[in-house]
């Protein structure tokens, strides 16, 4: 299975759990058990509100807003990509 460069690992570990299950079904179980871990693992990424408290709570005063939203959303980025 080739990596594109454009899907979080994650994604790419949910499909590759899926190729497994549709080629090895006596590895099924094995594999649903790794999807359904990359999918609590993606669940639990922090909300927009909780890097929002994070940045605040670590910068208040310091950063001008622009500068603090910029900072969120590269945070948000960083989470998003960093699974």
């Amino acid at each position: 299975m080739p990596a594109d460069p454009d899907t979080s690992p994650l994604d790419q570990i949910m499909a590759l759990a899926r190729e497994i299950i549709d080629e090895c079904p006596s590895c099924g179980g094995k594999a649903s058990q790794i999807a359904m871990w990359a999918r609590e693992i993606r669940e639990r990424r922090p909300s927009r509100e909780e890097l929002e408290a994070l940045v605040d709570a670590t910068c208040r005063g310091s950063v001008p807003d622009h500068q603090r939203k910029l900072l969120i959303e590269g945070l948000r980025a960083l989470v998003r990509f960093a699974e």
